[in-house]
């Protein structure tokens, strides 16, 4: 979740003076930034992104409009390094903008969730695996998420779990599949298990580029060769107390019988979370690139 420092220029009457916090974030950005901005504005990728985000206001609202012009604009790859190298600088280097507060709270019975597999993901090398609902419309609905995964048990950072992530963004919200235009896009990221309650993943120590971001994992649910349920937290130097939850399934649609739908309602309802099975997104796969 990155913001824009172009959009904290502009933000700056509203946010106003914080407590603990830079006084006047447009300030700070240019002071110890202005390189960084300046070099942002030449690049065409990071302009663009920028430019997005100027559009968006600095309401209290705005943040799913800021989320959607990284989906547009930040690209996964290589070319995005400017935009990361401004964030940097306006986030953990400098802290120039507080970051935002959210609610996200471990599962109710987090004591209590049953025990989980890791290899569960992984039964064989690179498995696949598709979320066929998701329940932050900003994070878990886009289409043709398509993860693969593996385990590797000597990682020597103790992240035994890895996946590539690919999902793809719709340019135009309101397009129908599969008359929609996309956007592809990859990340990769690794979990460690915890060993007191290993349906608990953890996926923490990250990088400066990735704005030091650490998220939690839970499995609420899972059936072997067939779903897992995941409730996940998050935090990073730009927002804390996102979150969310994803259900993977090892088909592209979501066609549980009826008695694994009963399972899966029974555990997001143990865990006192704010969603129900009903209420999530359904990725579409109609036009996925295999």
């Amino acid at each position: 979740m990155l913001l824009s420092a172009l959009g904290v220029v502009a933000a700056a009457a509203h946010l106003g003076t914080l407590s603990g916090a830079v006084a006047n974030p447009g300030t700070c950005v240019i002071a110890h930034c202005g390189v960084q901005l300046a070099e942002c504005f030449a690049d065409s990728v990071c302009r663009s992104w920028q430019l997005c985000i100027l559009g968006c206001g600095t309401s209290n609202t705005s943040l799913p409009c800021q989320i959607r012009c990284a989906d547009l604009h930040k690209p996964t790859d290589s070319t995005s390094a400017i935009i990361d190298k401004f964030s940097e600088c306006v986030f953990p280097e400098h802290h120039c903008v507080p970051p935002s507060q959210g609610q996200c709270k471990p599962p109710a019975n987090v004591a209590s969730l049953p025990a989980f597999l890791v290899e569960s993901f992984a039964p064989e090398a690179n498995t696949t695996w598709y979320i066929t609902r998701g329940n932050n419309p900003m994070f878990d609905c886009f289409d043709c998420q398509v993860h693969h995964f593996t385990i590797d048990p000597a990682d020597p950072a103790g992240k035994i779990l890895h996946g590539a992530l690919a999902y793809s963004v719709r340019k135009d919200l309101h397009c129908s599949p599969p008359d929609c235009d996309y956007l592809q896009r990859e990340v990769f990221q690794s979990w460690s298990v915890d060993l007191s309650n290993t349906a608990h993943l953890i996926n923490h120590n990250n990088t400066l580029a990735e704005l030091h971001y650490a998220d939690d994992w839970y499995v609420l649910a899972s059936k072997p060769g067939s779903y897992i349920l995941v409730y996940y937290c998050g935090c990073n130097d730009a927002s804390c107390g996102y979150g969310g939850a994803v259900l993977y399934t090892r088909k592209p649609r979501y066609d549980l019988p009826a008695e694994d739908v009963a399972v899966l309602k029974s555990a997001i309802k143990a865990a006192g979370v704010e969603f129900t099975l009903d209420t999530m997104c359904t990725p579409s796969y109609v036009a996925c690139k295999s």
